[in-house]
């Protein structure tokens, strides 16, 4: 499951699609601080914060947040949910 600016996509033909609808030609991203937790089943909880900038645009504020998950069989993790919110106010 991914949200994206309020808006959930389930399964990962509809969470390909969404990304594969972004318009931007460019995008840079500035990491400020990521904070991680483990989880009670071995999962991970991630939190980053940063500034994102695409094509021309002016960079903006964003929010992430997503769970790994252990995949055993093959000692690897996926991403279980994944939260983005740009910052964004409005006046």
């Amino acid at each position: 499951m991914m949200t994206f600016e309020g808006e959930q996509f389930f399964g990962c033909s509809k969470i390909m699609q969404k990304i594969q609808s972004l318009t931007f030609q460019k995008i840079a991203h500035n990491i400020t601080a990521v904070d991680a937790q483990p989880m009670f089943d071995g999962g991970i909880l991630i939190c980053v914060l940063g500034q994102l900038k695409t094509d021309d645009d002016p960079p903006h504020g964003f929010n992430q947040v997503f769970i790994l998950k252990p995949q055993p069989e093959t000692s690897s993790f996926f991403v279980a949910h994944d939260s983005f919110r740009l910052s964004l106010h409005s006046i």
